[in-house]
């Protein structure tokens, strides 16, 4: 297991830098969903981890709430808990070109199964995502016209 700060994982998903090189974008299949549990449908994937977004529909005007989920291939440690995957709920505004993180949730199974060990609020405001981002690329997936 490989130990993360709960900062340095959300700034992977959602922040400035550039996809790594020779990482894949993922296909259109969604994940098949644990009982109750969101459909997600994965976006981006690395040698460490999968990105995914809610497979639910997002208006194209106005505010809508969503969700992310990175999940790992190998569990992290976050503080002194085993983390396999990060559930992000957000607000985006596809008619403005922005996004909000609200909170973010540490869950000890993959697919975001399992009880929260950890979850924090965001310390986020309004923005648009920047290029060549991942958050760039969850708004233009969610949003696309």
């Amino acid at each position: 297991m490989v130990k993360f700060s709960a900062a340095i994982l959300i700034a992977a998903l959602l922040g400035a830098s550039a996809p790594v090189a020779g990482a894949q974008t993922a296909g259109p299949t969604a994940a098949p969903p644990a009982a109750g549990a969101p459909a997600w449908k994965p976006i981006y994937e690395t040698n460490q981890t999968i990105y995914y977004v809610s497979a639910a529909a997002v208006p194209r005007t106005g505010r809508a709430a969503t969700e992310t989920m990175m999940e790992f291939k190998v569990p992290q440690v976050i503080g002194s808990d085993q983390v396999w995957s990060v559930v992000s709920r957000l607000e985006l505004s596809c008619d403005e070109d922005s996004m909000l993180t609200v909170d973010n949730s540490y869950y000890p199974r993959p697919m975001g199964a399992g009880a929260p060990v950890q979850s924090q609020g965001a310390n986020d405001a309004w923005h648009t995502p920047e290029a060549g981002s991942l958050g760039e690329l969850v708004w233009s997936t969610l949003c696309r016209k």
